[in-house]
């Protein structure tokens, strides 16, 4: 069977506009219109701004205030501290790499190899933390890159970490190309895999995205018990085994994930 880079047509890469909210569309962008700098709004002036009629500026105005994120002040609307919500989950999620570096710095001087933090998005892994050690070898993977989840040891352990449902449509839509000779392609196989990670609590990969390459990676939790990222390493396997990586470097691992998922639910 050809292999076609066309996705499935129930799961666009770019939504069609009739599947978009227009009023929702039009809130967030007045609600830019305040990040210029901007402290106060009249009803005509969001309308001249977002090219829109006069009532249906008022209607944008007096839902975001009835949801208490805006406050009429006379003719004009200003925001409130409740319009803080909207972003405070990114902002924690941003603390991690800060919050987490010392742990990385060390578990990368004490084991000697790549450390990374990687946070699920959409099919992809991406690398929001990185400490590299000082030898000459190493594995070139820069802070934002993106791989496939499927096929790297922190995508794994974040895949696997979701719920039954979001597993499931995750499962159910994603392309899963042979990368190596070695990746795991099959759906029911990936399905198994997952498994098996959520029950050890942690995921050693080889040779699958990358031929002659390995990690080891181990889910970081929040208070609730969450999977919000993962913790790993990522190196060249030379004459190791899978034996190997799991004894000598799942424990300092697991040993910098409970340091940092400490920090985690402290907060």
């Amino acid at each position: 069977m050809p292999r076609t880079d066309t996705p499935p047509a129930d799961l666009p890469d770019t939504p069609r506009k009739e599947e978009l909210l227009d009023s929702l569309t039009k809130g967030l962008a007045l609600l830019r219109l305040y990040a210029s700098g901007v402290e106060r709004l009249t009803m005509q002036e969001v309308a001249d701004q977002l090219d829109v009629t006069r009532a249906a500026a008022r209607r944008l105005l007096l839902t975001l205030e009835h949801n208490g994120y805006l406050a009429q002040e006379g003719r004009q609307f200003a925001l409130t501290p409740k319009v803080m919500d909207l972003g405070y989950a990114y902002f924690a999620s941003m603390n991690l790499p800060q919050l987490a570096r010392p742990y990385l710095q060390a578990l990368c001087a004490e084991v000697n190899e790549s450390c990374s933090i990687g946070m699920l998005d959409r099919d992809s892994v991406v690398l929001v933390a990185r400490e590299e050690p000082s030898q000459m070898l190493r594995v070139d993977m820069a802070i934002g890159r993106r791989m496939p989840a499927y096929a790297h040891s922190l995508g794994r352990v974040l895949l696997a970490g979701l719920d039954d449902g979001a597993r499931a449509t995750y499962l159910a839509g994603a392309e899963l190309r042979k990368l190596t000779p070695f990746t795991i392609s099959s759906r029911p196989a990936l399905a198994r895999k997952l498994e098996q990670v959520r029950a050890e609590g942690f995921c050693t990969l080889i040779s699958e995205l990358v031929d002659g390459f390995a990690g080891i990676s181990v889910p970081l939790r929040d208070q609730d018990g969450k999977t919000v990222a993962g913790l790993g390493l990522s190196m060249v396997l030379g004459s190791r085994d899978q034996a190997y990586l799991e004894r000598h470097y799942l424990p300092p691992l697991r040993r910098a994930a409970a340091s940092i998922e400490a920090i985690l639910k402290a907060r």
